[in-house]
């Protein structure tokens, strides 16, 4: 289901507390409650704050090592980017065999995106590329989001899902 590159990505895009992570969050409920694999990337500005200093996998980060922990039920990678971070080069990392990945965030980027207004917005940033569909506060975010999304598995990646 995964195309030679990696999965399908989309970006879930919008200001702070525009509602991003809830909608991600309910979509994977649905998604993954029907069989689908779902990757998600998120975009954060602050730096990532995981591991504890006290740890050994914290010590082998600072000594400049990529470190992958993992216990009975998950694991965790973390490694430095070297250069600037593109989404691209990195969605590797993740691994085979998705069926979608949703990014939250990366309003910068070239992504197609489902973009959510908050309570006070009217319409998107007009810098803002590739938007497939605006969503405002009052909208069913989640029945709207999945009709476009599997309309633009269809059309963009030739891909048919039902649910």
């Amino acid at each position: 289901m995964q195309s030679k590159t990696h999965p399908p990505v989309l970006a879930i895009s919008g200001f702070k507390n525009s509602g991003k992570t809830t909608l991600i969050e309910e979509l994977l409920h649905i998604l993954i409650g029907k069989g689908w694999k779902v990757g998600v990337v998120k975009q954060q500005h602050e730096p990532i704050q995981i591991d504890q200093t006290d740890t050994d996998t914290y010590r082998y980060y600072q000594a400049g090592a990529a470190v992958l922990s993992c216990d009975s039920e998950a694991i965790f990678l973390r490694a430095k980017i070297e250069g600037d971070f593109q989404l691209e080069k990195e969605l590797y990392r993740l691994g085979q065999g998705y069926d979608l990945i949703l990014a939250e965030g990366f309003k910068g980027s070239d992504l197609d995106k489902i973009w959510l207004l908050r309570k006070e917005d009217t319409e998107p940033d007009e810098s803002v590329t590739n938007i497939i569909k605006v969503l405002s506060w009052t909208d069913e975010r989640v029945k709207n989001t999945l009709s476009v999304l599997l309309g633009w598995l269809y059309k963009k990646h030739n891909r048919e899902y039902t649910l």
